[in-house]
């Protein structure tokens, strides 16, 4: 007899267990259960399940996991899609099952499998497109829509980077928002909130608060709430009343020895799949906020940038090429003359790459002329002269008049190629014109500017024009942040800013890729390119003038190109790199994550100043609870050595004595921590500070936010503190969380 089988026996006999391990021992419950699944809807929950835990438990399942995803792609039938059991014929719910389930183990995939797993998910979401009835998604191909199979597809779909504004998902969108579900309604809600999220969809505040209203519930099952508090985490902000829902998730669990699961129908006889399905969205809800934080050595520094590489690219001749060996080339020198300036470039390094510059200006300014094409090479030779200070008056004369002349002969304003007038050509005339001094209001920037603004809403790529219609072909990242870059100063923010929005629908991958993922139905395949480093960058600087915020997940995405060799040997690429990580500066300090690592593993000492007897033991129990017996109460407010945690009021404690990094004041009737301002009356701020031998957790609070302080402990808000800071403010019935770094 097998373990899962004996558990299942000896079910009656078990009692929900502590909160301490629950999330490893439910992952060891799901990586024996996975041996015994038969379908590909259970092995994909448990695949989606112990990928969401890894974070959690330290990334110690990925030999599971790519067992168990070699094993899902062997199921795979030769059209792309997946049968409910081995050998069935495709269907939408599975398929989308399994292509959700690979998308999540791909981290944890060994590098061998990579390239099957890769091949596996295009098929699966080439079968999902081809799938689509218009509206949505039957069953199988062919047949009329309906929620079950609709609402998968555009999880499925989301997960692997599709927008909801984009074809097929926005008119399934639209049918999701009404359509009848045969499923239990509490789980047709959840998935639906989950399928929404997914393809960046704004769930609408009344879904939101009908999730929650069935979560305070006790008539739902278990199954229903851990899918529920699963939905809830994605479109809520993490607050006392998220962490309260997933603490009541926790408390339904069972454990039995070294295994936690959770059972929606505690009834004779039980199932397998009952309680894997159950178990699976109940480990991905509780270890969704349980992300583990890994800590850098103190003497590694993530943002030391890649100078020495970027200069040992340069060619004899001066310029640099896009990749090395190569010749020299005008966008690559441009960007890494740039970069250089972040790092300590000699004289001559600069001096030889600014003389090539001048030679690729002359050859490449004749050919423009005589070819009336304007060519992004010669702008990129011309703004590196121009960023040096390195052209005469009479030179930048000639420049304008040698930009003019290279109109193509049928348009006043017009620059392009073969193809005819193109808003890339001509968007780099009009800046290279502009840096040139040519003023913004002439008529002949003003004509090219309405031209360029005229040919899309949404992005910018290739412009095909003929005697008779002209029409763009599929607009791309580059094309596009290359325009944004040229005309901003130029042209007014608001008639730039649904390009900027097309841009944040092109994010996949924690970056920027020249296209995102598409469906080809003339090859009949997925076109699909890696984000790179420089587009990365180029858009989040972009997209930051529009309100736009993916500043530290490019910094990782930045960092991660650079540990992988991903940049190696490739000019711009290596230039960003330079570019973007100049901007930090590593100084080894203390942070939340830090205590939060110490919770369980360390014996903290509880100080709480202000706090009644009924409080503080509210507040020691529930550290119990959630960490074990690792906490003593002090009978002085006094801070000593070793790690502590200290709930007290404004004023109490000198913070810059224990944390010289964080700005923290307060006056007024507010309190201040770094940049950020709330009102003291309605708020409690979480500080971490150093000790001798440790740290210290500054929980502070107002005689009105008291209440605050406690339920940080009692909700298990404690699990999820991190940043540099946290300030939890209570306005109009919400919190609101902010954190600091």
């Amino acid at each position: 007899m097998n373990r899962i089988a004996a558990v299942l026996m000896v079910l009656l006999l078990v009692i929900p267990g502590a909160y301490a391990g629950q999330i490893s021992w439910s992952v060891n419950f799901l990586e024996d259960t996975s041996s015994n699944v038969q379908s590909v809807r259970e092995m994909s929950l448990v695949l989606m399940a112990l990928s969401g835990a890894q974070k959690a438990v330290g990334n110690t399942s990925a030999d599971k996991i790519d067992s168990l995803a070699m094993r899902l792609l062997s199921l795979q039938n030769s059209d792309g899609g997946w049968g409910y059991l081995p050998n069935e014929t495709s269907n939408v719910v599975d398929t989308s099952y399994a292509l959700i389930a690979l998308l999540k183990a791909e981290p944890y995939v060994s590098p061998v499998h990579r390239s099957a797993l890769i091949e596996g998910v295009s098929g699966a979401v080439s079968y999902l497109l081809t799938s689509s009835s218009g509206n949505g998604w039957g069953y199988v191909p062919d047949s009329a829509p309906a929620f079950y199979p609709t609402v998968m597809a555009v999880w499925a779909l989301g997960e692997y980077g599709y927008y909801y504004t984009e074809s097929p998902i926005k008119n399934a969108v639209g049918f999701l928002l009404s359509a009848p579900s045969t499923l239990p309604a509490p789980q047709a809600l959840a998935l639906k909130v989950i399928a929404l999220h997914a393809v960046n969809y704004p769930v609408p505040d009344d879904i939101v608060s009908n999730v929650e209203e069935l979560l305070r519930s006790d008539s739902i099952t278990t199954l229903d709430r851990a899918m529920l508090t699963y939905a809830l985490e994605l479109v809520r902000p993490l607050d006392f009343t998220t962490s309260f829902f997933v603490s009541k998730l926790l408390e339904l669990a069972n454990v039995s020895g070294d295994y936690a699961y959770w059972l929606s129908s505690p009834t004779y006889p039980l199932t397998t799949p009952e309680v894997v399905k159950t178990s699976a969205f109940a480990l991905m809800a509780v270890s969704y906020l349980e992300q583990y934080t890994p800590q850098l050595p103190a003497e590694q520094n993530p943002y030391v940038a890649p100078c020495s590489a970027l200069e040992s690219l340069q060619n004899d001749d001066g310029g640099w090429p896009l990749v090395k060996p190569g010749p020299s080339n005008e966008k690559a020198t441009y960007y890494a003359l740039l970069a250089l300036k972040y790092c300590v470039p000699t004289n001559e390094s600069v001096e030889k790459a600014l003389s090539w510059a001048r030679e690729a200006l002359t050859v490449d300014g004749a050919r423009m002329v005589s070819t009336h094409r304007f060519s992004p090479a010669y702008f990129y030779a011309l703004e590196t002269l121009l960023h040096f200070h390195a052209l005469s008056a009479e030179e930048k004369e000639k420049a304008i008049n040698d930009i003019i002349s290279s109109q193509l002969p049928y348009g006043i304003g017009l620059w392009g190629n073969n193809l005819g007038p193109q808003p890339y050509q001509t968007a780099l005339a009009v800046r290279a014109l502009v840096d040139l001094g040519v003023p913004a209001n002439d008529s002949l920037i003003q004509r090219a500017v309405k031209w360029v603004l005229g040919t899309s809403n949404g992005g910018w790529g290739i412009y095909v024009s003929t005697p008779y219609f002209s029409y763009m072909l599929r607009p791309d990242v580059m094309t596009t942040v290359s325009i944004i870059e040229a005309l901003r100063g130029i042209v007014p923010e608001d008639e730039l800013k649904p390009h900027a929005d097309w841009l944040v629908s092109q994010r996949v991958d924690g970056g920027w890729a020249y296209w995102k993922p598409y469906y080809d139905p003339m090859s009949g395949r997925v076109i699909q390119e890696k984000p790179t480093v420089e587009l990365t960058v180029r858009v989040t600087d972009v997209l930051a003038e529009f309100g736009y915020n993916f500043s530290r997940d490019t910094l990782n995405f930045v960092i991660g190109a650079k540990q992988s060799g991903e940049i190696n040997g490739k000019s711009v690429e290596t230039a960003f790199a330079v570019m973007y990580l100049s901007r930090y500066k590593f100084v080894p300090k203390v942070t939340l994550d830090d205590v939060r690592l110490a919770l369980g593993s360390e014996l903290f000492t509880l100080v709480t100043s202000g706090l009644s007897k009924n409080e503080t033991e509210k507040v020691v129990g529930s550290l119990i609870e959630l960490y074990g017996n690792s906490f003593v109460v002090a009978n002085t407010t006094e801070i000593g050595e070793g790690y502590y945690i200290v709930v007290a009021p404004y004023g109490s404690y000198n913070v810059s004595a224990y944390n010289p990094y964080l700005s923290f004041r307060v006056e007024n009737g507010s309190v201040l921590v770094a940049n950020y301002t709330a009102p003291v009356d309605s708020s409690i701020v979480l500080v971490p500070g150093y000790t001798p031998g440790g740290n210290v957790l500054f929980v502070f609070y107002s005689p009105s936010s008291r209440w605050m302080a406690v339920e940080l402990f009692t909700t298990g808000f404690i699990r999820y503190i991190h940043g540099d800071a946290m300030v939890l403010t209570y306005e109009n019935d919400r919190f609101i969380q902010k954190v600091v770094g």
